[in-house]
């Protein structure tokens, strides 16, 4: 009997050792699956094109790129990230671009957007940069909050603050609409709060200011194909020019809501997207909309061609492919 409590006790000993040794030895770490951003979960601010990529920026920072017309995303590489909010980005080809956000954040790419590079931070203000247009000379404009208005003459290497209008002096400056279709040359409308909207003939060199019968903020713009200028903001007002912002016809879209993002797409139909999930629709160079679709809490902020008949929604919840 006493033998065989001495081997059960020297099997058990042996046991508890064995596992002693196991659990402390060196193994392999587990694999696990690369974290990635998900596209359809991230607060995302705008789209843009670099060739047949699409790039999408937003929320803490974050950069993705599609090349399957946003079928599929990637995060893009972005040395000294400094974490800040990014609300716009624009390409001048398929390779060179800005994105701008809070606290003067401005980020190059020379790559289409694969990677980026910090190439300006603003360690005194918090004030966002709301938008930028890069010119054909390599020059580059950024405009924003409080009347926030940079000239670059390097890509965006350097800024320095542009000669502004009066008017914008404490004024949000909310989007730089760049004329860059056929016979628009230079040609650039700023749109921001409280009606503000000046013209420009020279590339952002010199401004005029002009009159609109509306005292509300707008949000953006649209130079359309057919020579149309198209600018949109508060409570569903957009309005219509076709002498460069001389004079203006509003436009009814059918809904009170507000426009924060549109594009013209390459069968010359006009999409709105906004506030509450609304998109809207024109087939007739922006004098008419219908409501393609209005409903739910997440806003929408910007909208992009991806292929034949589909269309990339961006906004509070994320990205979204939809016939259109």
């Amino acid at each position: 009997m006493k033998h065989t409590l001495r081997g059960a006790s020297l099997a058990l000993s042996i046991a508890v050792a064995a596992g002693a040794v196991y659990a402390f030895a060196l193994r392999p770490h587990p694999v696990f699956a690369a974290t990635a951003v998900r596209a359809d979960r991230l607060h995302v601010n705008a789209l843009a094109r670099a060739g047949q990529r699409i790039v999408a920026v937003g929320e803490a920072g974050h950069i993705l790129y599609s090349d399957d017309g946003g079928v599929g995303w990637r995060d893009a590489d972005v040395a000294r990230q400094p974490g800040s909010t990014l609300t716009q980005v624009s390409f001048s080809d398929d390779r060179h671009g800005l994105a701008v956000g809070h606290d003067g954040v401005v980020l190059g790419t020379e790559d289409g957007g694969r990677h980026w590079q910090q190439l300006r931070f603003d360690t005194e203000h918090t004030d966002p940069l709301l938008d930028v247009a890069l010119r054909g000379d390599g020059g580059a404009l950024a405009v924003g909050s409080f009347g926030r208005f940079l000239v670059s003459k390097d890509g965006g290497s350097r800024w320095l603050p542009a000669v502004t209008p009066p008017a914008i002096a404490d004024a949000h400056a909310n989007a730089l609409v760049w004329g860059k279709g056929k016979g628009k040359g230079n040609a650039m409308l700023l749109v921001g709060e409280a009606g503000l909207l000046h013209r420009s003939n020279d590339g952002g060199a010199t401004w005029q200011t002009l009159a609109l019968p509306y005292k509300g903020s707008l949000f953006g713009g649209l130079a359309l194909a057919d020579g149309a200028w198209l600018v949109f903001g508060m409570r569903g007002h957009v309005f219509r020019s076709t002498d460069f912002g001389v004079t203006w016809d509003a436009v009814d879209t059918g809904l009170p809501t507000s426009y924060f993002g549109g594009a013209q797409l390459k069968d010359g139909r006009v999409v709105l997207v906004g506030q509450g999930g609304a998109v809207v629709l024109s087939g007739d160079g922006g004098r008419t909309f219908r409501i393609h679709r209005v409903g739910g809490r997440a806003s929408l902020a910007a909208v992009a061609e991806a292929d034949a008949g589909h269309v990339l929604l961006a906004g509070e919840a994320g990205i979204s492919r939809e016939a259109l």
